[in-house]
């Protein structure tokens, strides 16, 4: 019977485990030293080696040699482990075991001492998807266990356990295996296995699986399968993973810090076409900004060759490379949100190449400060006689020397004029758009305020006033004398004007 490979080699020993040498260094030391813990906590993404930890620190244990640093696996008991039917090793699945009553069970076998080992170990699966109840079930067991029991909790979600369970715990983090320590390892099953493979492709093959071994080694035999008996090449893994060509992703990040729309455009309606995965695209797109980033900032000097002719092309600065990877990181949430996965892909690339016009924040800032010191040092008696120009050179003459006679106060960007005639300041209120837009044109952004000066003031002709004429003789025609409220207005202006 066929067996898969991610099983076929899996590490037996902790010398096997690949990059996880914090864990195996605690877990050896423990064995070492004879501080054996009734419970740990094993936590870290899928893939990076936490239920193997388990069997291989249970064989530890259970050594038919003695409690050794690493199993010898030749003995029944470490053979029977592996095989899986050692009976002091039990494990569980929390994700289908989750109620009080598996707890229950656990808890009953745990009172009884190991029939064959010199330790009973409990492996508990996905531990994070236990109820309250049976959490609270393993309270007590964990408060006054037996000499005699191991618990290993297993989980990629630590938070979601009670602090009152870790508490009570150790727990080891199994961290993202490093980029490196994969490509060796699936060189190794390679050659094992003859597999061709080019080293391009082995690189791919280890980024795609973001830090786990385990992705990594189902990955490169879904190619195998793919691939029959010829070499897996870069582009076999582009097909299979649904990752875009390198001079597409290129041509992409070059025309979007450009900002051309058409071009991004027809490049996003090719990926579209092609079936390409989306966050696997932006994904390969931050990281190309990021280099960029890096190079910009000093922080890397040797980046590949693309990177230094898209910088060179688009004279790209650190601060616009930045937000492109910010928006770049914020594009999964963004995609939850769109009405199509599709729109929401080609809408994202057309919006960030509006990017480029956004201004820095520090230069923002710089605009307001020098917008204010010059408006300082407007001096007000030049804005105001550059009003009295104006009304002179559109032929208010007459307005133009009584305003000369006003008084005035400029403050903060604001000119107040004082006055107490209530008919010139109807005639300024009339003309104030017109000068503060005319103060506008050449570069004088200022507002203008009219206000009654604190001293006797003019009585504004109302529509019920009436002239008094003084006391005629009774037989006076007053009809020619007399004018209407309009009239008389009109006369007084002409006469001031």
């Amino acid at each position: 019977m066929y067996i898969s490979l991610a099983r076929k080699y899996r590490p037996q020993t902790f010398s096997e485990i690949y990059g996880q040498e914090v864990a195996v260094k605690i877990l050896q030391n423990s064995i070492a030293t004879k501080k054996i813990h009734h419970a740990y906590i094993f936590s870290g993404i899928r893939g990076t080696g936490k239920t193997t930890a388990a069997r291989i620190f249970s064989k530890s244990l259970n050594c038919v040699k003695g409690i050794v640093p690493d199993p010898c696996n030749e003995c029944e008991n470490c053979k029977a482990i592996t095989s899986g039917s050692f009976i002091d090793f039990i494990e569980m699945d929390a994700g289908s075991q989750t109620s009080v009553d598996d707890i229950r069970t656990i808890k009953e076998k745990a009172l009884y001492p190991p029939a064959k080992g010199k330790f009973k170990v409990f492996v508990i699966d996905e531990a994070h998807m236990l109820s309250t109840a049976a959490f609270n079930a393993l309270l007590k067991i964990f408060e006054e266990p037996p000499p005699f029991d191991v618990f290993i909790l297993a989980t990629t979600e630590p938070h979601k356990i009670p602090e009152t369970v870790q508490s009570r715990t150790i727990r080891i983090d199994f961290r993202k295996i490093p980029k490196k320590d994969i490509v060796e390892r699936l060189k190794i099953i390679c050659e094992k296995e003859k597999i061709t493979i080019s080293p391009t492709a082995l690189e791919l093959i280890a980024e795609a699986g973001d830090g786990s071994l385990r992705d990594s080694i189902s990955l490169i035999e879904a190619l195998w399968m793919y691939t029959g008996e010829r070499e897996i090449t870069e582009k076999d893994v582009e097909e299979v993973i649904g990752l875009a060509p390198s001079s597409l992703i290129t041509d992409l990040v070059r025309y979007t810090i450009k900002g051309d729309t058409k071009k991004v455009d027809e490049i996003t309606q090719k990926i579209i076409e092609k079936g390409y995965n989306f966050k696997k695209v932006c994904k390969s797109f931050a990281e190309y900004v990021k280099e960029i980033c890096f190079y910009l900032d000093g922080i890397k000097k040797d980046v590949d060759w693309k990177i230094l002719s898209i910088i060179d092309e688009t004279k790209i600065k650190f601060e616009d490379a930045l937000r492109l990877i910010n928006s770049t990181l914020k594009f999964e949430s963004d995609l939850s949100f769109s009405a199509s996965e599709e729109l929401g892909f080609k809408m994202f690339f057309i919006k960030l190449c509006y990017l480029k016009r956004i201004k820095p924040l520090k230069e923002l800032i710089l605009n307001l400060k020098n917008n204010s010191q010059q408006l300082q040092s407007i001096d007000g008696k030049k804005i105001f006689e550059e009003i009295i120009n104006y009304l002179k050179s559109s032929g208010q003459i007459l307005l133009a020397e009584e305003f000369s006679k006003l008084e005035w106060n400029f403050s903060e960007n604001l000119l107040k004029i004082y006055l107490t005639d209530n008919r010139v300041k109807r005639r300024l209120e009339n003309l104030k758009e017109e000068i503060e837009s005319y103060l506008s044109s050449i570069g004088i952004e200022i507002k203008i305020a009219i206000q009654n000066k604190d001293t006797e003031v003019t009585p504004d002709l109302g529509d019920e006033f009436e002239l008094i004429s003084p006391k005629q003789p009774e037989n006076f025609d007053s009809t020619h004398t007399q004018k209407s409220k309009k009239e008389n207005i009109a006369i007084q202006e002409e006469e001031i004007w």
